[in-house]
């Protein structure tokens, strides 16, 4: 067929994207067909008729703020430099990754939605079915759009697709941010009121605040994971074509295919494996259900790359996308030299690199012409295989640490329920410390990655950050085979179901979400590529002062350092910004709460909390979308490096630590819960309760929006940085540059001054019988009936028995 033959990548690309069009568009209509054809029990207990109201709410508040957010972002994607058809084609597709997020989110709620009212025992067998679906949709989407913009764009896909992931990214943070209200709300009224206060199971029928609480975990669980999986998959695909095709040429666009393809097929593999039936407890079969097709995926897919990519430097496919030619001076002098004339002068000089490396200084034409020769030294076959191992091994680590924390039976758990007997404080303290050492433990494997990968390849950057993106897709690979562990918490953890599947139900998602933020952070990382390669290219300044800020990439250079301290920074104000949110919605749940429950009401309303999560959702996401802004044109194009940096390493550490820590109090909580530790009622339950709550807090502000939050930053400072360098080289006035950056700052500042002002529920003193019954605890017996320390009996039932 000519379509094939003719294709510019070659007949074996073109294929492939067939290939990964055809499965892309299966996954979509088998998620659209599959949920909407199960049979159920319309008349069911779980059927809520205000469920779906209520997650339509908080889907429709995330859109609302994708709408007020988005259209101006991709206005002013128009006014980035590019010619005509560049500004149009990026503008489109950040508009198309803006829609992404919400779409995603609704297909992962719906799936959840369409297993309500089915009985225990189908429910767990269709768990991998509809875990698979969930995953393998939510990466259809992403594949679909990479793969029509690779088949009519080639190698000129990739900036756009940059667009893409980054309005895929705004729109999960958007999501995540205005679901923090929910989330808040419905642990503040079903824990601490109906829980703590009441002794009521956090989903009994009797507790006023469970249907909060379910709806809030459900959209946490469904539509937000699946926002979250289209963002990162998107990302990485993206910076593997932007970074990889300069070091990699065509075999760049292989590796993104091979791992997104992959990724899709583990995730339907993942529908083959038995949950519920088999022998042996049901949380080994949970775990090993996506160990096994995620570990046959990661060897599969770096077989493949060993044997597809070429194993000499030489053969990779330069001539396809317009590399065919040396067009740096500092390997062709003045004139473009075909790369068949040089290459065997290449190949001689390589045979004694020692000479060459005494001979060169440390400027920039010089390292360009250390990395050429030794990109001829290396196996692409070998470092991409060696990559895509490393990235899958990694992520395979993170599970099996955060399943540790998540286990009901584990020592971190115990040791939290243990401790909260001698008060609540000291039990979150034992959480928090948990969770600390396994976000460390997961900041070293990044750190491994890196090492590892700057021995793959041979000390040359580019490609380093291009073998980072390839560890991504491995650890991509994996956490696509977890489907069912993704979905269980929802369809295996409901009210009058068997305690072991409800606690291997809530122990199972937490490793895989680690794993997904470490492919994340992964990406994120490597985005420094495209902001250090677009300032090294720049022409000189013409001053002192303007040329540090635009070319000082360097530990000494005050602008890099001020660039990390912002991007650290960025991340404690977004968490500033949706605490404050989720006090007010968690202090209003109570007082709602407490009040229905004094009224003998059968049912809880707190009112619309649309309008506080996009209050709340408003200045974080401009505070991840400005920031860079400020660090480009306020400090100057080179703190972009150190903010991108500082972010990703900030979002990636405290939010590992307040997913396993929420994990673990929560884990706690509900061992008091079952009967150890002095049981429901107990001085120790009511301290868990609390730490949970806490934790929960914090998982939902930073956890739950950390990955979308430095790819955010990452993705921005990637489509911003050439912007502040044109106008530096261009001659703009500096004035007009800083102008920029305060105007930034004007705009974060309102934003935060409009949801600081936000109504909030009244906790001062009142009169005393209102204030009474809602702010203390009252004991309706007279004073002589009540018992004092010197009237109490100190021995034991036992003993008196």
């Amino acid at each position: 067929m000519d379509l094939i033959t003719d294709f510019p990548l070659g007949d074996d690309l073109a294929v492939a994207l067939l290939i990964l069009g055809v499965l892309s568009i299966a996954a979509l209509v088998a998620g659209a067909v599959v949920p909407s054809r199960l049979r159920r029990d319309e008349d069911g207990a779980e059927i809520d008729p205000e469920l779906g109201l209520r997650l339509g709410r908080g889907l429709s508040a995330g859109g609302s703020v994708i709408l007020w957010i988005g259209l101006p972002l991709v206005l002013l994607a128009l006014l980035l430099p590019g010619d005509t058809d560049q500004r149009i084609l990026r503008s489109a597709l950040m508009l198309v990754g803006l829609l992404l997020g919400p779409l995603a989110a609704w297909r992962g709620t719906a799936v959840q939605i369409a297993a309500l009212g089915l009985d225990e025992e189908r429910r767990g067998t269709l768990l991998p079915r509809l875990g698979a679906l969930t995953v393998a949709g939510a990466l259809a989407l992403v594949v679909l759009p990479v793969s029509l913009s690779l088949w009519f764009l080639q190698q000129a896909a990739s900036a756009p697709l940059v667009a893409l992931a980054a309005g895929a990214a705004v729109s999960a943070l958007a999501l995540r941010a205005t679901a923090v209200t929910a989330d808040a709300a419905g642990d503040a009224a079903a824990l601490l009121v109906g829980t703590d206060e009441h002794e009521l199971a956090a989903d009994a029928e009797d507790n006023l605040g469970a249907p909060l609480l379910r709806s809030a975990r459900m959209a946490r669980r469904g539509g937000g994971l699946a926002a979250d999986l289209v963002a990162v998959a998107a990302a990485l695909a993206a910076l593997g074509l932007q970074i990889g095709l300069p070091v990699l040429a065509g075999e760049a666009v292989l590796v993104v295919l091979l791992a997104l393809g992959t990724s899709v097929l583990v995730a339907l593999a993942s529908a083959l494996w038995p949950v519920v039936r088999g022998e042996g407890p049901i949380a080994g079969r949970l775990r090993l259900g996506g160990l096994a097709p995620a570990l046959a995926g990661g060897v599969g897919a770096v077989v493949a790359a060993a044997l597809w990519l070429p194993s000499a430097y030489k053969n990779l496919r330069f001539d396809q996308v317009g590399m065919g030619k040396f067009t740096d001076t500092a390997i062709a002098g003045n004139e473009p030299m075909a790369r068949t004339d040089l290459e065997p002068q290449i190949e001689s000089a390589v045979t004694d690199m020692s000479q060459w490396i005494s001979a060169t200084d440390d400027s920039r034409d010089a390292g360009a012409f250390l990395d050429v020769l030794t990109l001829y030294t290396i196996s692409p076959a070998t470092v991409v295989a060696g990559a895509l191992a490393l990235g899958a091994l990694v992520a395979l680590g993170v599970v099996l640490l955060g399943g540790t924390l998540a286990d009901r039976h584990g020592r971190s758990v115990l040791r939290a329920a243990r401790t909260s007997r001698t008060g609540g404080a000291l039990g979150t303290v034992a959480g928090l410390g948990s969770a600390a050492l396994v976000a460390a433990s997961a900041l070293g494997l990044v750190v491994l990655v890196t090492a590892v990968i700057s021995v793959l390849s041979a000390g040359i950057p580019a490609l380093a950050l291009a073998l980072l993106v390839h560890a991504g897709l491995g650890a991509l690979v994996v956490v696509s085979g977890f489907g069912a562990s993704f979905l269980a918490t929802t369809l295996l953890d409901r009210p009058g179901a068997d305690r072991e599947r409800r606690e291997a139900a809530t122990a199972s998602a937490t490793g895989p979400r680690l794993a997904l933020l470490l492919a994340a952070v992964l990406g994120g990382l490597a985005a420094v590529g495209p902001v250090v390669t677009t300032v090294q290219v720049a022409a000189r300044a013409s001053s002192v002062w303007e040329e540090r800020a635009l070319h000082a990439v360097t530990p000494q250079s005050v602008t890099l350092l001020g660039g990390l301290a912002l991007g650290i920074m960025a991340v404690l104000l977004v968490l500033a910004s949706l605490a404050d949110a989720a006090r007010r919605a968690g202090a209003l749940a109570v007082v709602a709460a407490r009040a229905a429950l004094l009224e003998d009401q059968d049912r809880l309303s707190v009112g619309d909390l649309r309008d506080g999560s996009r209050r709340a959702a408003v200045p974080a996401l401009a505070v991840a979308l400005l920031a860079p802004v400020v660090a480009a044109y306020g400090l100057g194009p080179s703190a972009l490096a150190g903010y991108v940096v500082g972010a990703a390493l900030t979002a990636a550490g405290l939010g590992v630590w307040a997913i396993g820590s929420a994990a673990t109090l929560e884990g706690a909580a509900d061992t008091i819960a079952a009967g150890r530790y002095g049981g429901p009622g107990s001085w120790g339950h009511s301290g868990a309760l609390g730490g949970a709550v806490l934790t929960g807090v914090l998982r939902s502000t930073l956890g739950a929006t950390a990955a979308p939050l430095l790819l955010v930053g990452a993705l921005a400072g990637a489509l911003v940085v050439s912007s502040p360098v044109a106008m530096i080289t261009g001659g703009t006035s500096h004035y007009l540059r800083w102008g920029v950056a305060v105007v930034a700052i004007a705009i974060v500042v309102v934003t935060w001054v409009v949801a600081a002002t936000a109504p909030e529920v009244d906790l001062e003193d009142g009169e005393g019988e209102v204030s009474a019954p809602l702010f203390g605890r009252r004991d309706d017996r007279d004073d002589e009936e009540l018992e004092t320390i010197d009237s109490m009996s100190w021995e034991s039932d036992e003993d008196r028995r």
